[in-house]
């Protein structure tokens, strides 16, 4: 696992594979270390803890009646070994590297997957049933999905994008197919949406990354640049041409000029779409869909690029604008945002609004969402963030002044990674990333009944 904060330090300490070690080695600069980045939130949320200091009934973090079963059920599994009995207690000392290897060898959480470990039910239960009950239901239900995914694709290892592919399309370009069943299909489309929802946040981000090159490209970052010159050279670079080449699908006759319209119409076509359906399959071997517009070969081309995102966002208003979609409890995730980020649902809405008022050009909808869901949306976002500085470009006027930053692309974590890390080390099923990774005895009851019926 990468990115872990501290890691920088403690990996190199790990690796000299020095004799001891100590314990009050500096490698998180936080107040309350690695517990207050990561573990007191979720402790809180899963019941465990009650949280203490200013506003709370108690001065410092204290644990419930639950976290002190789960503290005993641990102690048990590591009560025997030399660093709890010698030196779990003092403050500031040298542990040798043997002691520290057998204490991993109990601690570890790999040990959670056998059922005989001491804390293994109470930690069960405590994911399963622990804090808010509908946040538990919420958690229940998403284990359900993953261990449904986890016996569907039994002889294939599982990675982040194939579990994207899935959720979207119901089939990956591995070969595996998964089709939610029954008692899943409920969170089967808050995932499908949020996937959605994934495919439209990056298009626009490409989208704003391309005017970002262009302002630099054009030394914008010297002097700020009239978006007059913007708005010609997209009338100059919408082309989809070389996209179809990629493609390996016939040319449309389109440009900026175009009306919008036929470029959806070429798209519905190209896409092989059907009547707009949350559970049904979409389909992975069309020659256009989502996953392949982000892969095909010549995408590294800026104005590719381009092109392949305009018609992403053509192709997602086209499989979700349906009025009955909207009406079903599971549309909540599209109508998501937060911070002054515009939803899902509010640019299916205003894209049919547009589309309906009359005719309209491929270069008015795309300026419209530069203006809109790019220029504006990056404004107010960075603005938010103030003192920090996190501005690509500012408005001045009908001008923009470019700042030559690195730009963060790419989807926001799908929680893949940690969602079946913890399926697996709760001993439900195997490890995804294996070929090999069958569902256990409880993973089984899980996934049909939605519950577990031994008493911790």
């Amino acid at each position: 696992m990468g990115n872990i904060v501290g890691g920088s330090i403690t990996d190199g300490l790990a690796r000299t594979l020095q004799t001891s070690y100590d314990t009050q080695t500096y490698y998180i600069k936080s107040e309350l270390g690695g517990y207050g980045l990561y573990y007191r939130s979720v402790m809180a949320e899963l019941g465990v803890i009650y949280p203490g200091g200013r506003g709370f009934p108690y001065p410092v973090d204290v644990p419930s009646e639950k976290g002190k079963e789960v503290a005993a059920a641990f102690r048990q599994a590591v009560q025997d070994t030399e660093y709890y009995r010698t030196y779990f207690d003092q403050d500031a000392t040298r542990v040798p590297l043997e002691v520290i290897r057998d204490y991993m060898k109990q601690a570890c959480l790999c040990q959670l997957q056998r059922p005989q470990t001491p804390d293994h039910p109470i930690i069960l239960d405590v994911f399963l049933n622990g804090g808010n009950g509908q946040a538990a239901a919420a958690r229940r239900a998403t284990f359900q999905l993953l261990l449904d995914i986890t016996q569907q694709t039994q002889g294939y290892a599982i990675d982040q994008d194939t579990f994207r592919q899935l959720l979207y399309f119901q089939t990956a370009d591995n070969g595996t197919t998964y089709r939610p069943q029954e008692n899943v299909k409920a969170i089967y489309r808050r995932w499908r949406l949020y996937q959605a929802r994934e495919y439209y946040a990056l298009a626009l981000n490409l989208l704003w990354n391309y005017l970002c090159d262009w302002g630099l490209t054009h030394h914008g970052d010297i002097r700020p640049l009239p978006l007059a010159s913007f708005w010609t050279h997209l009338d100059d670079a919408l082309r989809f041409e070389s996209v179809a080449a990629a493609l390996q699908i016939p040319a449309p006759k389109l440009n900026s000029g175009s009306g919008f319209q036929s470029l959806l119409d070429w798209v519905k076509n190209s896409a092989a779409l059907t009547h707009p359906d949350l559970d049904a399959p979409y389909h992975q071997t069309s020659p256009v869909q989502e996953h392949r517009l982000l892969t095909v070969d010549g995408n590294t081309t800026p104005t590719v690029v381009m092109a392949n995102m305009i018609i992403m966002l053509a192709l997602i208003y086209l499989r979700f604008d349906e009025a009955e979609l909207w009406q079903q409890p599971e549309w909540e995730i599209a109508r998501m945002g937060e911070n002054g980020r515009l939803s899902f649902h509010r640019f299916i809405q205003q894209m049919r609004s547009r589309l309906r008022s009359g005719p309209v050009t491929i270069g008015e909808i795309v300026r419209w969402w530069y203006d809109d869901y790019i220029i504006l949306q990056h404004q107010v976002i960075a603005a938010n963030k103030l003192p920090d500085n996190t501005f690509r470009f500012r408005r001045e006027g009908d001008r923009l002044m470019f700042f030559n930053l690195d730009n963060s692309l790419g989807f926001m974590d799908s929680r893949f990674y940690a969602l079946s890390t913890t399926i697996h080390e709760l001993g439900l099923c195997g490890n995804l990333a294996e070929p090999d990774h069958p569902l256990t005895e409880e993973g089984w009851q899980l996934l049909i009944e939605g519950v577990l019926t031994w008493t911790p």
